[in-house]
C-alpha cells in the first residue's frame, strides 16, 4: 500500500442544489453481460493494530517478552517485585528473551496493560495460559483487576509447588464478575521465590471457538461484508522494509505460538508476533466462505531485493506456503497442515504476484518486475495449472496503469487513493477498457483526501459510485477490495479504514456500510441504464474565491531555515495584523533567519499580515537542514482546516507538489518529480490569480496549476438483475446538498413490490465515532410500486438500493 497524498486547500461556492425529479429508464427485456461472481472480497493487512491489539483476540501485550531487547515493554512491577529481562536457559531457540521476576514478599508480583486497557465483561470466562520456570514459596495468583490492582473482577490460583527448573505450561480459565473497560492483567505472589515467565496469554471467547482465534465481534463484521474472496496479508507487510527478515516468511508464523519467532513490522511500526500466521489466515478465509487469494513476495522489500538471478528461494517458499494450503496430506507441508489441525486442503486458488512492485521508477520496489512474474508464473503453473495469476501494474501516480509486456497474465491489479471528486468523475473509468483484454481486480481503493477525521458520507459516496461504475463495467472488473480494513483508534498510521475499534467497541464508517451494502446487492446480470436529469451541473457553476487569508511556511518531518521573505499583492498594501503565527512545530529566529527545529509533521509558522487579494506574490529564500524531506510555502490560509500549500522536496524528498484543504478534506492538485539538497539555499516564488497558481524554484517555473472545488455534486444511477431471487437492484446517489425525487421506469416487467435501503447522512462530512457508532447507518423503507415502475424521494447525500421484486 503506498503511503501518503498529504494535505490541503481553497475555498468554494456552494454546490448546485437538485429538485425536479431524474428520471431512470431500464429495459427487464434486455439484460447484458454476466457480473463477476468474484467482484467483491476484502483486502487484509496488518496495519494499525490490525491483529495484535485487534482481529486477532489475544489480549496481552508483548505476551513473549520480544517487543524491546532493553525493556518488558508494557508489564510494570507490583509492590517490592523486580523485573528484569534474560536471555538464559530460554523456552526455545525462537524466543530471544523471557521475563524474570524476583518476588520480594506477600504481593509482590507484575501486570500488563494489554492494548491500551483489556475489557473485563461480567459473564465471560477468559482462558490464561503461560510458561513458567522457578521457585516460590506460597501461592502465585492470576487476576483481572483495576488499575491500582485492588479491585478483583477474575482470578485464578496456582501453588508454588507446581514450579520447577523445567519450563512448564500453566492455564487456567477466570470469569469476570465486573465490566470494566481497561482491566489490567495482574500476577501477585504471597511469598519469595525467583521465576522466569514467557508466552503470557490471554483470550476471551473467540470467532467460531476457534483455538489462537479472531475477536468475534470484529469478525462478524468482516462476515457481514458477505466477501466473495480474502486477500492477505497485505500490502507492505508482505514486502517488510530494511530486510528481508521483516517481510512475511510464511513458515515462520505456523505451528504453535511459542515457535514463532514475530517480526518487525517495520512498514506500519509495531512489532507483530505472527500470532495471526498463514494457518489462521487461511481457516479465517474458510470462515468467512471466502476464497483466499495469497499475496507473495518476489523478492523485494522497501530498501533492497534480491537479484533476480537468486530468486529461487523465494520461489520455493512460494511453492511450500501453496502445498501447505492445497497438497495432500502424504505431502511435507500438507502433513504439517494436518497436525495444525486441517487435514482438508484450504484451496489457495488465486494468487498475486508481488505488491506494487511494477512502479515505473524500477528503484520504487520494482527491480525487473516482468521477469520475477516470469519467472514465479513458470514454476507455479507447473505444479497448479489451474491458479488464477494476478499482476502488478503501476501502483500510484498514474489513472492509467498499464501491462507493459508480452507475458501473459489473467487479471491485473489497480490501486487507486483519491478524492471523493475523482471517484465520481471516474463512474465511467473503465467503460473504454478493452472487452478482450486483461481482466481487471481493483485490488485497493479508498477515499484518503477529504474524508474528514475517520471517514465521512462524502467519502463513502464517491466510492459507491466508482463501484457502480466498476459494476456495469463487470465483464472486466472481475474483482474489487476495499482498504484498509481495521485501525485501532488509539495508533492509527494510515486513515481512513472502514471499521475502526479500541479494546472492547467497534463501528463502522460510512464506507463500511457501503461496502456491505454493494456486497449484498450486487445481481449476476448488467442491466443498462437511461438517466434523464433535468439539470446540469456545469464547471463554471462552482468556482474558487480569494478570501481574507494569510501566507507562510511549513515542514513535514524535516528541520528547515527561512529568510527574506517578502509578499506583493496587487494593491500592494499590507493587510491587518494578527496575533496567532505559529500554528505548530518549534520555531526560532535569529539573525534574518527563521528556523523551525522540530521533526514535526505540518509545523507551519504564518507570516501576521492577514489580507484580501484575487492575486499576490509571496517570495522566501528556504533552506533543507536534515529530515526525511524538504520546505513548504503556506498560502491561501484561513484557518487549519482551509488553506493550501506548496511542497517542494515532498513524499519522501521525492516530489515537489501543491496540495490544498477544504474543511479538512485535503486533495493534492498537481505534482512533479523533484528534490532539494540539505544545506542549500532556494529562492521560492508562488503566484497565485484567483485559482491558478504558479510555483518557480530559483527562477524556473515547476507547477501551474487551478486549486479545484472540492466537491462532487451529481447524480448517478446503475442497475442489475438477480437471477436468483428476481429481483431488479436499481443503485441511485445523490452527492447534491439537496433531496429530489426519481423515477425509475422499470419496461417489461409489473414490479409488486418495492423496497429501498437506503445510507444517508445530514451532511456529507457526517461521521460515525467510538461514541456516536449510530450516526450514519442503513435504513430500509417499503415503497409502493406501480406496474410500470416506482417513484420514491432521494436525500441528499444518500446511497438508495432499491429492490424491484
Amino acid at each position: 500500500m503506498h503511503i501518503k497524498p498529504f494535505l490541503l486547500s481553497a475555498f468554494l461556492a456552494g454546490a448546485v442544489g437538485v429538485s425536479a425529479q431524474v428520471t431512470v429508464e431500464l429495459d427487464a427485456a434486455r439484460p447484458g453481460p454476466q457480473v463477476s461472481p468474484m467482484l467483491y472480497g476484502i483486502f487484509y493487512e496488518d496495519i494499525n493494530h490490525a491483529a495484535d491489539g485487534g482481529l486477532y483476540a489475544e489480549l496481552v501485550c508483548n505476551r513473549s517478552f520480544e517487543d524491546n531487547a532493553d525493556e518488558p515493554e508494557h508489564w510494570r512491577a507490583k509492590g517490592n517485585a523486580v523485573l528484569r529481562l534474560t536471555s538464559k536457559g530460554l523456552l526455545n531457540r525462537v524466543q530471544g528473551h523471557a521475563l524474570q521476576v524476583t518476588f520480594g514478599g506477600d504481593g509482590d508480583g507484575f501486570y500488563n496493560e494489554g492494548y491500551w486497557g483489556i475489557p473485563s465483561v461480567q459473564g465471560r470466562t477468559y482462558k490464561l495460559s503461560f510458561w513458567a520456570k522457578g521457585r516460590l514459596k506460597g501461592k502465585l495468583k492470576a487476576y483481572l483487576g483495576c488499575g491500582c490492582g485492588k479491585r478483583q473482577f477474575a482470578e485464578a490460583e496456582f501453588e508454588g509447588k507446581q514450579f520447577s527448573g523445567k519450563w512448564t505450561r500453566y492455564e487456567a480459565t477466570m470469569t469476570s464478575s465486573v465490566n470494566h473497560a481497561k482491566a489490567y492483567l495482574w500476577f501477585a505472589a504471597t511469598g519469595k521465590g525467583v521465576m522466569d515467565f514467557d508466552m503470557v496469554s490471554l483470550f476471551p471467547p473467540t470467532f467460531n471457538n476457534r483455538a489462537n482465534g479472531m475477536r468475534p465481534d470484529l469478525a462478524t463484521m468482516l462476515v457481514d461484508l458477505q466477501p466473495k474472496f480474502f486477500r492477505f496479508p497485505g500490502g507492505c507487510f508482505v514486502e517488510g522494509q530494511d530486510s528481508p527478515d521483516n517481510a512475511f516468511r510464511w513458515d515462520r508464523t505456523i505451528g504453535p505460538v511459542e515457535e514463532r519467532v514475530g517480526h518487525m513490522n517495520v512498514n506500519w511500526g509495531y512489532r507483530t508476533s505472527d500470532g495471526l500466521g498463514f494457518h489462521e489466515y487461511l481457516q479465517l478465509a474458510e470462515d468467512l466462505g471466502a476464497k483466499p487469494l495469497y499475496v507473495v513476495n518476489v523478492g523485494i522489500w522497501h530498501g533492497g531485493f534480491t537479484p533476480v538471478d537468486s530468486l529461487q528461494p523465494w520461489i520455493d517458499e512460494t511453492l511450500n506456503a501453496l502445498e501447505y494450503a492445497n497438497g495432500p496430506v502424504t505431502s511435507k507441508y500438507g502433513a504439517m497442515r494436518a497436525r495444525n489441525g486441517h487435514p482438508e486442503p484450504f484451496n489457495i486458488e488465486y494468487l498475486e504476484i508481488g505488491n506494487e512492485n511494477n512502479q515505473p521508477n524500477a528503484s520504487q520496489q520494482s527491480d525487473n518486475y516482468y521477469r520475477r512474474f516470469q519467472l514465479f508464473k513458470e514454476a507455479v503453473l507447473a505444479r497448479y495449472p489451474k491458479m488464477h495469476l494476478i499482476g502488478n501494474v503501476a501502483a500510484w501516480g498514474t489513472d492509467t496503469p498499464t501491462w507493459d509486456s508480452k507475458e501473459q497474465v489473467e487479471l491485473l491489479d489497480e490501486h487507486y487513493y483519491r478524492t471523493p471528486r475523482w471517484f465520481a468523475e471516474k463512474f465511467h473509468h473503465y467503460d473504454g477498457y478493452d472487452r478482450q483484454g486483461l481482466g481487471i481486480y481493483v485490488g485497493e481503493y479508498a477515499v484518503t483526501q477529504g474524508f474528514g477525521k475517520v471517514g465521512n458520507v462524502n467519502a463513502a459516496l464517491g466510492e459507491a459510485v466508482f463501484m457502480m461504475g466498476m459494476e456495469n463495467n463487470a465483464d472486466v472488473v472481475k474483482m474489487a477490495s476495499y482498504a484498509p480494513i481495521f485501525a485501532n483508534i488509539n495508533e492509527t498510521r494510515w486513515r481512513p479504514d472502514m471499521i475502526q475499534f479500541d479494546a472492547g467497541r467497534s463501528f463502522g464508517t460510512p464506507s463500511y456500510y457501503v461496502q456491505k451494502l454493494m456486497a449484498r446487492n450486487v445481481g449476476t446480470r448488467i442491466l443498462k441504464t437511461v438517466q434523464h436529469n433535468p439539470y446540469e451541473t456545469k464547471a463554471d457553476e462552482v468556482k474558487m474565491k480569494p478570501a481574507t487569508c494569510q501566507v507562510g511556511v511549513a515542514t513535514w518531518q524535516t528541520q528547515s531555515s527561512f529568510r527574506d521573505a517578502s509578499l506583493t499583492t496587487t494593491a500592494n498594501v499590507p493587510g491587518k495584523q494578527v496575533d496567532r503565527v505559529d500554528v505548530s512545530g518549534s520555531w526560532a529566529e535569529q539573525d534574518g533567519v527563521l528556523r523551525q527545529t522540530s521533526y514535526a509533521d505540518g509545523a507551519i509558522r504564518l507570516n501576521p499580515n492577514r489580507f484580501t487579494s484575487d492575486e499576490y506574490t509571496y517570495r522566501v529564500k528556504a533552506r533543507k537542514d536534515d529530515g526525511r524531506e524538504g520546505f513548504i510555502v503556506v498560502f491561501n490560509y484561513v484557518d487549519e482546516d482551509n488553506y493550501s500549500w506548496l511542497n517542494i522536496g515532498g513524499w519522501g524528498n521525492g516530489q515537489h507538489g501543491i496540495e490544498q484543504v477544504v474543511d479538512g478534506g485535503k486533495m493534492q492538485i498537481a505534482a512533479v518529480d523533484g528534490h532539494v539538497e540539505t544545506g542549500r539555499w532556494y529562492d521560492v516564488e508562488l503566484h497565485v490569480k484567483g485559482d491558478s497558481i504558479t510555483a518557480r524554484l530559483d527562477g524556473r517555473q515547476i507547477l501551474a496549476a487551478k486549486l479545484k472545488p472540492n466537491d462532487f455534486a451529481g447524480f448517478f444511477s446503475s442497475a442489475t438483475y438477480d437471477e436468483a431471487s428476481g429481483d431488479y437492484i436499481v443503485k441511485l446517489v445523490n452527492t447534491n446538498r439537496q433531496a429530489t425525487t426519481a423515477r425509475i421506469n422499470l419496461r417489461n416487467h409489473a414490479s409488486k413490490h418495492a423496497r429501498v435501503i437506503r445510507l444517508a447522512g445530514e451532511k456529507g462530512t457526517s461521521e460515525n465515532t467510538i461514541d456516536e457508532p449510530m450516526r450514519v447507518v442503513p435504513v430500509e423503507q417499503v415503497l409502493s410500486a406501480d406496474s410500470e415502475g416506482v417513484t420514491l424521494d432521494v436525500p441528499a447525500n444518500s446511497l438508495n438500493i432499491v429492490r424491484l421484486k
